[in-house]
């Protein structure tokens, strides 16, 4: 750098030091200028500010006290309308499943009647006369192969609902599922054997929908 740009940029430097100076005393004027400040005024006002501070804080602390008991009333009403809601269905689902399992009664009643009724038609032989009545007999076939196909129909029913005999002829009398009413002795047979049914018993899932009326082997009575 050559000696007149030295010379040029220590004079640019010099009066900008210039106008540092006439700011400053500017400054120092303005403040000369200015009227003393009233502290007991600024302490009134400070006063009156933190007063106002405190009545807001307490109208908040209140606000956010109103409003956490009514989040705490709302969350009480929802967890009671949750328990209510859920004893109505509780409840609902019990008035149904007792509905259903009326009429699966009267459908297994209803079945035990088509099934004795059938058995009378299944055993019933033609003899000598029924031949003059060959229109009679045809009837009764008719009628027996109606109650047969009712009676799959009935228990197809039954099994899409779940609903299921028990299985007790064979095994031991099971008191539980299982209710005695008569006895007879096969000396083949044990003691206390299911020996036959009077009336079916069933099962709905693990439900007992009815027991199951059995005639039991019984050791001979000696006399």
């Amino acid at each position: 750098m050559d000696a007149e740009a030295k010379e040029r940029l220590i004079e640019e430097f010099r009066a900008c030091l210039d106008e540092w100076h006439q700011a400053d005393g500017d400054a120092d004027d303005a403040l000369q200028d200015d009227s003393p400040v009233n502290l007991a005024l600024l302490f009134s006002e400070l006063s009156v500010l933190r007063n106002e501070v405190r009545v807001e804080a307490r109208q908040f602390k209140t606000a956010l006290d109103e409003m956490r008991s009514l989040t705490e009333l709302l969350g009480e009403q929802n967890r009671r309308l949750a328990r209510d809601l859920e004893r109505s269905r509780e409840t609902a689902g019990l008035a149904q499943r007792q509905t259903e399992r009326s009429l699966l009664l009267d459908m297994i009643d209803l079945r035990d009647r088509i099934a004795a009724a059938l058995a009378s038609v299944s055993g019933y032989r033609p003899g000598f006369l029924s031949r003059l009545a060959r229109k009679e007999v045809k009837l009764a076939q008719g009628l027996g192969e109606g109650m047969e196909l009712t009676l799959r129909r009935l228990d197809d029913m039954l099994a899409e609902r779940h609903v299921r005999p028990i299985e007790a002829i064979g095994g031991r009398l099971d008191p539980n599922t299982m209710r005695a009413i008569g006895v007879q002795f096969i000396a083949q047979r044990s003691p206390g054997e299911v020996l036959s049914e009077a009336r079916r018993g069933y099962w709905r899932d693990e439900e007992l929908l009815r027991l199951a009326e059995v005639i039991v082997n019984k050791r001979e009575i000696e006399s």
